[in-house]
């Protein structure tokens, strides 16, 4: 089975009770006069809100007004244009003509009414007067007015423009008390209309023919409601209240809704759920003066009631929880079901502040940065994200944000709400510090790590791995070489580190000497014990890496080995030998002796020898060297051996040339 669809439903339901208030509104929108009371010699009474009061004047002749309290009891058919006159509480004023007299009797109504109707009843008639009628004159002199017969009970209640009387002279035959005679006998009754919007009606009384000196006629006012006061009465008018929404709108639930039951139909009360805000706010209209009308006072109405130039109403209201009731027929009043609450986050984190609400359509946060003297709208940017909903997002929140104040404006009607405020307190992110690396000597004293870090490292961190003497304290001769890591936690931001690469070094220990000579390439490579990165050097100045050195002439040499982070420095010294591929003994002071290069600073014997293995001299560390003789006799020029013995018993073997 297909459902209908609910927009069309209410649309089809509004149409009946249009149709409805079209066939029925007399019913509401028409009221009878009474009761009435005396205030002095005044007399009151109300319909539609509108109090009429009666006053006379302008008694000449001795003609005077004396009021009473009555009912209309003429139930001839058709007599009233409303069946309600009959056994209705009316005014009954007394009008005694005087001698010949005259006087005005007014009607004051509190506020403008239009096309009131006049009922009265025992106007004129014979009363023991003779058999001839006789009745006042009413002559309407309220400038602009003018009247129209409505009804009566018969062609003697005479009524044009501006008068209303009954047939005076009129021969009965017999004179008649009747209140409400026959169309041709007894007082006459009947309805009128006084054509105008007026705000008081004056009739003239006097006697009208030649028979009677009074007549106590009864009265009873029928104002056209118009509830506000619009100009338009509540009959024809399609906004009776001026709140921008349709009657029909107001009571498309039935013709007697009342939403909030104070008596008042919902097309006649400007708060129709008595949640104390008006139905045109709730609506979603403008209401610039407050009043609970549409736009501003002074209203522009229409011929059908309806204010315009105003740039909103007579649209669909609003029904912002979608239930389908309307938000002015259900009292829907906002409530903070929870308070913002403190927030302690981090700098640079991401916050959500919130605010659980009920019966709100629009929030607003808000920021304070004065402790709360001023507070200024949130809108939506690359910070806060949600500024009119209940969660407030604050994106990557600056440490400059701490103490700051934040809460929620929302409008109920032309209330302003605010919720409490909460409190944003931001941490700094903690400082551990920046990244190094210390070398530490095996001897050097125990260090506080803490010391040695870049930056503005803040205190209170703890240190992996463990060391020795306590936090942060580092033994090189204990502790270990690594990475040890400094952790610092404030509780609010996420725990931050930093790192000290540690390296242990220590003095070099030269452990042995390789010398290579007697050679075209004579060397020296030092070997080095020590845990420690260390550069070599033979001449104290220039140090690299490399712990070996080539091509060296002979000579006395000093190692020098130092660990290049300042652990220490050792030296040794060392020979480099070689000796002369030939000579010439010829006195010419060159080249006279052939002996060992370099130097002599411990002992050794070198041993000469001829090509046959004849031994020809034997020279020390201490001698000058041979002179090219064996036995004082010059040898020849030609190659001979030799025999290097030191006192570590190195031994060296070579050979030279002798040139002459």
């Amino acid at each position: 089975m297909n459902k209908i669809n609910p927009v069309l439903l209410r649309t089809l339901k509004n149409a009946f009770y249009l149709l409805f208030f079209t066939i029925f509104t007399p019913i509401f929108s028409q009221e009878l006069s009474g009761p009435w009371t005396n205030i002095g010699p005044n007399w009151t009474s109300n319909a539609c809100d509108v109090d009429i009061t009666t006053s006379v004047s302008n008694l000449e002749n001795g003609a005077t007004v004396n009021f009473s309290i009555g009912d209309i009891e003429c139930n001839m058919p058709n007599t009233f244009s409303s069946n309600n006159v009959v056994n209705h509480t009316a005014i009954a004023p007394f009008l005694d003509f005087g001698t010949n007299g005259k006087g005005v009797l007014t009607f004051t109504f509190s506020s403008p009414v239009t096309n009131p109707i006049l009922h009265i009843d025992r106007l004129g008639g014979g009363y023991g007067f003779g058999p001839h009628s006789n009745s006042a004159l009413l002559t309407l002199i309220t400038p602009g007015l003018s009247l129209t017969r409505l009804s009566g009970n018969g062609i003697h209640f005479e009524v044009t423009s501006n008068t209303i009387t009954r047939t005076p002279d009129q021969l009965f035959g017999s004179s008649t008390t009747s209140e409400c005679g026959t169309p041709t006998v007894g007082g006459s009754a009947g309805s009128v209309r006084v054509n105008g919007t007026v705000s008081s009606v004056s009739f003239e009384f006097q006697l009208n023919g030649a028979f009677g000196s009074a007549d106590a006629i009864e009265v009873i006012w029928e104002l056209l409601c118009d509830f506000d006061q619009d100009g338009i009465p509540d009959q024809t008018d399609l906004d009776d209240d001026n709140d921008g929404i349709l009657d029909s709108v107001e009571l498309g639930d039935g013709p007697t809704l009342d939403s909030d039951g104070d008596g008042f139909i919902d097309s006649m009360d400007l708060d129709s759920d008595n949640d104390g805000c008006y139905d045109v706010i709730e609506a979603g209209f403008s209401d610039a003066d407050q009043n609970g009308t549409l736009g501003k006072f002074p209203d522009d109405i229409d011929l059908n009631g309806l204010i315009v130039n105003e740039p909103d109403g007579y649209t669909s209201p609003l029904d912002n929880n979608l239930n389908n009731t309307f938000d002015f027929q259900e009292a829907l009043v906002p409530l903070i079901i929870t308070q913002p609450q403190d927030v302690i986050t981090c700098q640079e984190n991401d916050v959500i502040i919130s605010v659980s609400t009920q019966n709100t359509s629009f929030l607003q946060w808000q920021m304070s940065s004065d402790t709360g003297l001023t507070w200024n709208d949130i809108t939506d940017n690359v910070t806060f994200q949600g500024s009119q909903s209940e969660n407030l997002t604050l994106l990557n929140v600056p440490l400059n944000f701490d103490n700051l104040l934040f809460r929620v404006r929302f409008s109920f009607c032309n209330s302003t709400i605010f919720s409490d405020s909460a409190n944003l307190y931001v941490t700094a992110t903690p400082d551990a510090g920046l990244d190094e690396t210390k070398v530490f000597c095996f001897n050097d004293s125990p260090e506080d790590l803490f010391n040695l870090l870049g930056g503005n490292p803040e205190l209170g961190g703890n240190w992996t791995p463990a060391l020795s003497q306590g936090n942060g304290i580092f033994d090189p001769s204990i502790d270990l070489e690594g990475v040890y890591t400094y952790t610092i936690d404030n509780g609010f931001c996420p725990p931050v580190q930093s790192r000290i690469t540690v390296q242990i070094s220590e003095a070099p220990i030269i452990s042995n000497v390789t010398v290579i000579d007697f050679s075209n390439n004579n060397s020296i490579e030092a070997q080095v014990n020590g845990i420690g990165n260390y550069e070599y050097s033979i001449d104290g100045i220039n140090y690299g890496t490399n712990n070996s050195f080539t091509n060296l002439s002979a000579g006395f040499y000093t190692v020098f080995v130092r660990d290049i982070n300042g652990c220490g420095l050792t030296s040794t010294e060392v020979n480099v030998l070689n000796y002369p591929k030939f000579f010439t003994p010829n006195n010419d002071g060159n080249n006279d002796y052939w002996n060992i290069l370099g130097p002599n600073t411990h002992s050794f014997t070198v041993y000469i020898y001829d090509r046959y293995g004849n031994l020809l001299k034997t020279i020390d560390n201490n001698s000058l060297g041979w002179d090219g003789k064996y036995n004082g006799k010059s040898m020849p020029s030609t190659d001979y051996w030799f025999k290097y013995i030191d006192v570590n018993n190195k031994v060296f073997n070579g050979h030279f040339a002798l040139k002459r």
